[in-house]
This record gives C-alpha cells, sequence and structure tokens, in this order.
C-alpha cells in the first residue's frame, strides 16, 4: 500500500507464460527463490535469516487469522501490524554485509537478451532480483518505463514535490518497546477465551495440535 500521488503509467499485461507459474527453490553459485517470473539472490545465511522470518511470520498469521474470523481480503485497508510486523519492521537485517547491503550483486543493473535455447528471452537485473519476460512483454515493461519518465518529468515540472523526512530514511535501529506500545492489551479486545486458546494451540503446534485437542475435548464430554 502506498499514497498515490500520481499515476505515471497503466498498461494492463498479457497472460503470464505457463512456466512462470511456479515457486521454488535451489541451489548453485548462490541460493535463488524462483517465484513466477521473479528470481530473488541470498547467501546461505541471508536466506536462512529470510526463511525463518517467514515461517515465523506464517505462525504469527495464522493465530491473527483464527482471533479474527471476520477477515476479508480486499475488504479491509488498515495496515494491521500482524505477523512479526512491530518487531521486524524496526529491526535490521543480521546475516548480510550491511542490513541495507545483500551480498551478491547490491549495486547491478543490466539487461540481457538470453540465447535461443533459453526459455525467458530477457532477463531483467535489479540489484539481486532477476524478472524473467519475453520480447514483446519486455517492448511493453520498455515503453512503460520511457512513458513514466516522460509523465514524470512534466508533472514534476508543474507541481511542488518535497520529499517529507521519514525515519526511516535512516539507519534502522532496533526498538524493543514498539509492539508493547502499539499492539492492543489483550484484556481489552473483544475476543472470546476459546478463539484465544485455539489460536494458541495453533501457534504452538499447528492443525495437528489443534485438532488433538478437539479429540481431547469430546473424548472427555
Amino acid at each position: 500500500m502506498g499514497v498515490i500521488k500520481k499515476v505515471l503509467v497503466s498498461r494492463k499485461m498479457p497472460d503470464r507464460e505457463l512456466h512462470n507459474g511456479r515457486l521454488f527453490v535451489d541451489l548453485s553459485e548462490n541460493v535463488h527463490i524462483h517465484f513466477r517470473e521473479l528470481r530473488t539472490i541470498y547467501s546461505v545465511p541471508e536466506f536462512f535469516e529470510y526463511a525463518n522470518i517467514i515461517s515465523r511470520s506464517a505462525k504469527y498469521l495464522k493465530r491473527y487469522l483464527r482471533l479474527h474470523p471476520g477477515y476479508k481480503e480486499q475488504q479491509h485497508f488498515e495496515n494491521e501490524m500482524v505477523a512479526l510486523g512491530p518487531e521486524q519492521q524496526t529491526t535490521p537485517l543480521r546475516k548480510s554485509p550491511k542490513p541495507h547491503k545483500s551480498t551478491y550483486f547490491d549495486d547491478r543493473l543490466q539487461i540481457e537478451l538470453q540465447g535461443e535455447k533459453v526459455i525467458d528471452e530477457i532477463h531483467v537485473h535489479y540489484r539481486d532480483y532477476r524478472f524473467v519476460m519475453n520480447q514483446e512483454t519486455f517492448r511493453m515493461w520498455a515503453g512503460a518505463m520511457n512513458e513514466a519518465l516522460e509523465n514524470m518529468d512534466d508533472f514534476l515540472e508543474n507541481n511542488t514535490y518535497e520529499r517529507i523526512e521519514h525515519p526511516f530514511r535512516k539507519e534502522v535501529v532496533k526498538d524493543t518497546y514498539y509492539e508493547s506500545r502499539n499492539w492492543a492489551k489483550p484484556g481489552k479486545t473483544e475476543i472470546p477465551v476459546k478463539r484465544r486458546i485455539r489460536a494458541m494451540l495453533l501457534y504452538v503446534g499447528g492443525h495437528g495440535l489443534v485438532s488433538f485437542a478437539r479429540r481431547c475435548k469430546r473424548a472427555f464430554k
């Protein structure tokens, strides 16, 4: 989410190619996560840090959804800090050369036409991200970027735009008190006790523990 000041360009993209419908991880000269047409690069320590945060976040998110069954996608637009949000937003990455510098390709911008045998004809490398596409999609993408640049220059020439100081432009510093200040106190939220217990069991042991607890409850009735 953001606060849009000006839509610089908008295009309707063609369908993805069929092979861009996968999510997998491979280990080559470094660790790659492939998700549709995006590949991200990690050192081994960076990958394990990333995977640990995602794993813990998934548990927290499941617990939150268990406590708030009324949540609907595309209906709630308030940015609720769940799934480690309060903690991770103010926690610098620890397994990189610097929190804002990745181990590999930290400053690379490179666009490549691949050989005929490569299924993804165009590779766009932006730092340690790689976007892949065919030639037709690349022409559309490049044209949109050129148009967006022209529109941005025109807008800035005729309108005021002053950057506002933001605390995250500076070095991210661990804030150990953020979560306690911003999360609702348990006693003040209208969440039934049974739902709290189910959420706790889900967080501790996953769906298996929740099912086991239900079976035990039925057995003792």
